[in-house]
Order: structure tokens, then sequence, then C-alpha cells
């Protein structure tokens, strides 16, 4: 449990040990860049992973981030090494798998279908190797189509077969993306663990789906708006598109972007990290690190207790500002890092 003022640095280290085990920032929503610190040209980050006490089982895995130049040379933006060898990244991702909860994550309900898609591609990513190599190759396929699109908006060009290739490229790899996205979303909604318990205090039970929208990509689809594509100079259909929502069924079905509460909020995102938690165990035969972010100041005595029960299970970090707010009984095997004391 690490403790600190707010400032203190607290979310950065559960950043910097999420981004060990995603190749990417939980905070960042826009370019990485920005997790360099202000002023400066680089940022490292490194971990060790596997059983301290036997250092030839220990591996050391890191990740570089530049701004594309350091000491007046241009560097690549991002590096990702493991025993000091460079990796690719669906080959770094995976060494350490993570499971992150924090008061933000109530835009997982909230906010844009980007941040949806980002976190569906963070769960896979660190679980599937083919999906995030899959989902690499897509998303630079989607890149060329676009320019493509966009010099033929520019240009007035109207012949078609410049984009072939990157068609064909994009429903491969897309319906790859879109099974397992699939199959994530349905173990989600797997029987048995869609209903859930909001804790001791009201005895009242829960029940959160998910609905998958997804946005199929086919050769067909691709011809039904390719007048619209070229109007846009961008791809219209594809799992670029896709978006998921938390509905929970109490009587009558609710999306709880629109018609939640925020307490509903906060238990669709517990329940949902829960069956995260389980997802990459089933899938790896290990239980992730659980980080907790703050989690006090979002959860009931009932809610936080669920979670926290969670610690006797597997390795989990917490940070909170005020230790205080923790019930004594359980502490007990804790390890307490204190910030900015002396």
């Amino acid at each position: 449990m690490i403790v600190g003022p707010n400032t203190s640095g607290k979310t950065n280290i559960l950043e910097a040990i999420y981004f060990l085990a995603s190749g990417k920032s939980f905070r960042v929503k826009g370019v990485e860049s920005e997790a360099i610190s202000y002023g400066e040209e680089i940022a490292r980050i490194i971990g060790t992973i596997g059983d301290t006490r036997e250092i030839e089982k220990e591996t050391k895995i890191e990740i570089v981030l530049t701004r594309g130049e350091v000491a007046g040379e241009k560097t690549g933006k991002k590096r990702y090494l493991v025993n000091g060898v460079a990796k690719r990244a669906f080959d770094f991702v995976g060494n350490l798998r993570a499971v992150y909860f924090g008061p933000e994550d109530l835009e997982l309900v909230t906010d844009s279908p980007s941040l949806r898609r980002k976190y569906l591609d963070m769960v896979l990513s660190q679980v599937d190797k083919e999906y995030a190599r899959v989902n690499l190759s897509y998303e630079k396929g989607l890149r060329s189509r676009n320019r493509i699109l966009e010099e033929m908006r520019e240009t007035g060009a109207t012949d078609r077969r410049r984009l072939y290739f990157w068609d064909q490229l994009l429903i491969k790899n897309g319906d790859i993306i879109t099974r397992k996205r699939e199959e994530f979303i349905n173990f989600v909604n797997g029987s048995g663990f869609s209903v859930f318990s909001p804790g001791i205090d009201s005895g009242k039970a829960f029940r959160f789906s998910i609905f998958y929208d997804r946005s199929i990509i086919s050769a067909e689809r691709l011809a039904k708006y390719e007048n619209e594509e070229i109007a846009a100079g961008a791809t219209l259909v594809g799992p670029h598109r896709d978006d998921f929502k938390v509905k929970t069924d109490e009587g009558q079905e609710r999306d709880l972007s629109v018609y939640g509460s925020r307490g509903e909020q906060r238990l669709a995102i517990l329940w949902l990290k829960l069956r995260e938690m389980t997802f990459i165990k089933e899938k790896t035969s290990e239980l992730p690190v659980l980080l907790l972010d703050d989690i006090f100041s979002e959860l009931d005595v009932g809610h936080r207790k669920l979670v926290l029960d969670l610690i006797k299970t597997q390795q989990t970090i917490i940070t909170t500002a005020d230790l205080g707010m923790v019930e004594k009984e359980w502490l007990e095997g804790v390890k307490i890092i204190e910030l900015g004391a002396d």
C-alpha cells in the first residue's frame, strides 16, 4: 500500500507498472510523449519480474520513450527491451500482466468510444499475441488506406483499384479483431458471472452486461459506403468504429452512460474489472498484478471490503492519500510505503 498526499507521485508508480504490462499508458489520451516529464527528452521505465530470491529467474523489462530526438539526434519514439534486447511491441507485451482500477475508469461508461476500444485492445493484447500483431497490422493498413482516400478526395480520382490491397488486409485482420473482442465480451457476460452483489450494506443485487456494437468490415460494406468514404477521406466501417455499452437489467434494461447513477457506474466498472482479472487468469493460468488507485474515495465500505479481500489471493498494489480510510484488520500482512515521509 502506497500512502502519500496528492501530487506525491502515487499514480505515477501504477502508471509505470501498467505501462510495462500493456506497452501503453492508461493516462495519456494523446501522443505518448506526454508521459515524458516537461523539459526532458527521454523517459525510461524499468521493472524486474520473477522470483527476486532466485536471480537467474529474474527478467528485466524496459520501455524507453522519446519525443523523436535526443541530444540533437533523431531517434525512435518508443523502444521495448527484455533483458537489454530490443523487442517488437507484441513480443514485449505479456511478460507482465496487470489490471488497473482507478477513479478515471468511470469514463469507460461515459466517455467516447475510442476509450472503450483502447480498453479492449489493452486487455486482449496482454493475453493474445495474435491479437496484438493483427491489431497493429490493421492500424497501419487503416492509415495507408485513409491516405489514399484523402488523395482521392483532393484530386477527384475515382479509380478504386489502389484500395484493393488495403481492403483485403483490413477485412482479414478486422474479422480476427472482431471475433476476439466478441470472445472477451461473451466471457464478461458469461452465465453465472453477470450477477454482482453490491456488498454487505444493502444486500441488493445488480445484473450488468455489455452490449457489443460491432462495425463489421466486408467487401460489400466497403462498396456500400465508397462515395461517403471518399467525401470523408476516411474508412467508415471496421473495428476502429466499434463501441460497447454497459447496461443493467432490473426489470427494464438501461444504458448506464445515459440512465445510470454514479454509484451504479462505479459498481459496473468494478464488475468489469473483476471479470477482466478472471479472463486473464483463464487465458494465461496466471494471476495479473492488481493495481488499485485511490479506490477508497470511490467505493463504500461494503465494496472496499469486496475488493480488498482480493489482496489475499494475488499481488496487489494500492494507493491512498488517507490510511485512516482503511480498516486496520484489512492491513494485516500489508507492506506500507509512505511517500514524502522522512
